[in-house]
């Protein structure tokens, strides 16, 4: 499977993402390592939002793990039920400082 992964790496598709992005992403995790998720995050030209999951790996063993980007998420998703918009927090995620193709 690892062989084959490179052919479906978001990198490879994240400059056609144009939706609002939220992006939640284990620090620990093997599978998907954060730097290839930063990457991809860097990729998006549309509005977006990285949540730092610091203690949890690819599928987190305890809620708590998950809870910033589930309690982010519930915000969003709330906020948009009410008639918001997507505001990205950009207090976790800087914007890249040049557009990448």
């Amino acid at each position: 499977m690892q062989r084959t992964a490179g052919y479906f790496d978001t990198v490879n598709f994240a400059r056609y993402i144009t939706a609002p992005t939220l992006i939640a992403m284990g620090f620990m995790d093997t599978t998907a390592p954060p730097a290839g998720i930063w990457t991809m995050l860097n990729r998006i030209a549309a509005p977006k939002e990285a949540v730092p999951l610091i203690d949890s790996d690819h599928m987190s063993v305890t809620p708590d793990e998950q809870a910033p980007g589930s309690q982010r998420s519930e915000e969003l998703l709330a906020d948009l039920a009410h008639g918001g918009t997507f505001m990205p927090n950009q207090a976790q995620t800087r914007p890249a400082t040049r557009r990448v193709r």
